[in-house]
């Protein structure tokens, strides 16, 4: 983080304070963090409307692919790609009712539905949801984020993979899953991390900024710091391994052949944790 500190351009959503600092920029967008919980904010923020034409379908085509045929060789390899993340909730819960939250075009509910899950998504993105329901043949609810969507206490699992970042209020979206979520139900996050081995050694290069489209960056803490505001303690916690790391190792005739078991001591691109309701939030 940088020493020059500045306004925020709105207290931080996390702590309330008003006081950041610059982490990176790229073009005209720049990322600042709190200085006191280390939440990092995108600014200048998109308006509504400019943020309505990023999510129109170059999205995600830039990012993913266009709906994988699910007869098709590549579909079931995109499948078992999943399977970290449902092992990952199996840390927490065996069975149950999961909703995905910005599920794009229901991979994760897929794999987790091969795994005797009852599973559920929202998504936003009206052409990610129509594959979903059509192709896949997932419940996939595709409207704007309202409490009123599902029944309180509806889910015994809500997952966010690499979704939260992308939302306008962090607040509102952890409170309305906190809403549906029963009460001894486990919230499984997956944001990147600016703090990680990746990060740091990429800059503004790193793969985990994407800006504009990810309105929030968050560091460990500040994660940690969001979840508690609600009235959640994480459980479990993983940070993957180092791509970074793992890459230059695999350039080296000697280290090559231990270049994922060193990378895995380093941390990636991604935090993911299993946090539970403690608390009842202020």
């Amino acid at each position: 983080m940088g020493n020059r500190e500045e306004m925020l351009p709105a207290p931080c959503a996390v702590c309330g304070n008003d006081r950041g600092a610059p982490l990176i920029r790229r073009k005209e967008w720049r990322v600042l963090a709190c200085i006191r919980c280390g939440l990092g904010v995108l600014d200048p923020r998109p308006s509504a409307q400019a943020l309505q034409k990023l999510y129109e379908a170059e999205y995600f085509l830039e990012q993913y692919d266009n709906g994988l045929d699910p007869s098709s060789a590549a579909f079931q390899k995109r499948i078992r790609s999943e399977d970290h993340r449902v092992r990952f909730v199996q840390k927490a819960v065996s069975s149950g009712k999961i909703l995905d939250m910005g599920c794009g075009y229901g991979y994760f509910p897929a794999a987790a539905r091969m795994a005797g899950f009852s599973v559920m998504g929202y998504e936003i993105a009206e052409w990610a949801a129509r594959y979903a329901q059509e192709r896949l043949q997932l419940p996939v609810v595709n409207a704007p984020l309202s409490p009123r969507l599902f029944a309180p206490g509806s889910f015994d699992v809500i997952s966010m993979w690499h979704f939260l970042e992308h939302t306008a209020d962090i607040n509102f979206t952890i409170a309305t899953a906190a809403g549906w979520l029963k009460q001894e139900g486990a919230l499984v996050i997956d944001v990147p991390n600016y703090e990680g081995t990746d990060a740091r050694k990429n800059g503004a290069g790193w793969v985990g900024w994407q800006l504009p489209y990810h309105l929030y960056h968050f560091s460990p803490e500040s994660l940690k710091g969001l979840l508690k505001k609600h009235g959640f303690s994480i459980r479990f916690s993983k940070t993957y391994h180092s791509e970074t790391i793992k890459n230059r190792l695999r350039r080296l005739p000697v280290l090559g052949w231990a270049a994922r078991p060193i990378a895995k001591l380093y941390s990636g691109t991604s935090i993911a944790v299993i946090a539970r309701r403690v608390s009842v939030p202020a």
